[in-house]
């Protein structure tokens, strides 16, 4: 597989890299994402004053559905995915919620709460990109601010 003409890649989207290469740029990928997988799990665990085995639950739960949502986006089932390397993680954005509905009815208000939010997400995902006009990036990085803003009481009580 030699390097492609004018654009810069090395691989095409199709192209298969030898197994060595593969391997490290996993293992890369791997260590950047693995901090930020169990970061959210560990904070809501903190916040809710949980044992050190549900903490564990939590944070290998974490870890299992984001390689298995990963390879779900990696692969691509029917409708499911797009076929390229998209990490699927933990979000930062629902901490403040989580912590919140853990404190009013504990795990399994969570849990059914995740539950039904993903079927809403799911659902939402297919009109996106309809709204690229609505939701420009100084909307996004406003939202983003006030994610980030939110967090900050969570972090210094953790």
């Amino acid at each position: 597989m030699e390097k492609q003409q004018g654009n810069g890649l090395i691989y095409g989207l199709n192209d298969k890299p030898p197994f060595k290469e593969a391997f490290f740029a996993a293992l890369q990928h791997l260590l950047a994402i693995f901090v930020a997988i169990i970061t959210p799990p560990l904070i809501i665990a903190g916040a809710l004053k949980l044992d050190a085995e549900t903490t564990g639950y939590l944070v290998s739960m974490a870890l299992f559905a984001s390689g298995i949502s990963t390879f779900i986006q990696c692969r691509r089932f029917g409708g499911l995915g797009t076929g390229l390397l998209c990490i699927q993680g933990t979000s930062f954005s629902f901490i403040g919620p989580i912590i919140s509905a853990g404190m009013l009815g504990g795990l399994p208000l969570i849990f059914g709460s995740c539950m039904a939010a993903s079927s809403v997400e799911m659902l939402i995902s297919r009109v996106l990109k309809y709204t690229k006009k609505i939701i420009t990036p100084l909307i996004s990085g406003i939202v983003v601010t006030l994610i980030g803003m939110s967090l900050i009481k969570v972090g210094i009580t953790a």
